[in-house]
């Protein structure tokens, strides 16, 4: 039992400051038999203290220990997160398109988990548990339209701290933004910036439309559906696709326990 119980740790550990890592470098890190950690992985996850996620099929860990470098996903949003995944796949399987999942945490916002591992259209992968551009986002423009004032101003400010846009970008977006977030708020979504195709240098050639995950008045999280901007302009894909989406979000909403 000792000896488990220090495998176990040993795994947790090398979980923690990893962005994720598979089976096989997980035995490579620890020096512990395959199947040994094959064993007690599955133990972990059974006890929700390891996960495996959809997206990459990487482990990683629920737990914050001592030193832990990865984003910590907070013990509170980790029963979202298995909610918003199981109700993230079965909208993927009705409309064949991905669907991400986003967290914010402390005063930023970070891209958790995906479907586009499950789904037949080809949509290029991207790396989990990074940090979401808040201003050019779908996720981050719908949860600055939905949080309350203080809320939404801890995020640009953040945002501005970061200076990943620069002065002008950042005078007309505070000019444009009121407009926007009513639209925002009358629609019920969010799309991405026209500009914004991901990360600088990425170009993933994708646009995205995002709806808040609520509970009460608080947005715990942000679901999208992302597509080829070739397969249809963001105006006929909301036609067929956003009133799913809400009622997605809407179920979601309503398993969340105050």
């Amino acid at each position: 039992m000792t000896i488990a119980l220090d495998r176990g740790i040993k795994i947790l550990k090398e979980l923690g400051n990893a962005q994720g890592l598979t089976l096989s470098e997980i035995t490579k890190r620890t020096g512990i038999p395959k199947s040994t950690t094959h064993r007690l992985l599955k133990s972990l996850c059974g006890q929700n203290l390891v996960r495996q996620n959809r997206l990459d099929q990487r482990y990683r860990s629920n737990v914050l220990l001592p030193q832990q470098s990865e984003i910590h996903i907070p013990p509170a949003d980790q029963p979202l997160l298995e909610i918003a995944c199981k109700y993230a796949e079965s909208l993927t399987s009705q409309v064949l398109w991905p669907s991400d999942i986003f967290i914010p945490i402390g005063d930023e916002l970070f891209f958790i988990e995906s479907t586009r591992a499950l789904t037949r259209v080809y949509i290029p992968h991207c790396r989990i548990q990074t940090k979401i551009n808040i201003i050019n986002s779908a996720a981050g423009r719908v949860l600055l339209a939905y949080s309350d004032d203080q809320t939404a101003d801890r995020y640009l400010q953040q945002t501005w701290l970061e200076k990943t846009s620069s002065e002008i970008e950042k005078k007309q977006f505070l000019e444009a933004w009121p407009t926007l977030r009513n639209k925002i708020r009358q629609q019920g979504f969010a799309f991405r910036a026209p500009t914004y195709f991901g990360k600088p240098g990425a170009g993933d050639g994708l646009r995205a439309i995002a709806v808040p995950i609520l509970n009460g008045n608080k947005v715990r999280a942000c679901i999208n559906l992302v597509w080829p901007s070739l397969y249809a302009s963001e105006e006929a894909f909301a036609r067929d696709y956003a009133k799913l989406l809400i009622q997605t979000a809407n179920e979601i909403s309503s398993c969340l326990k105050d």
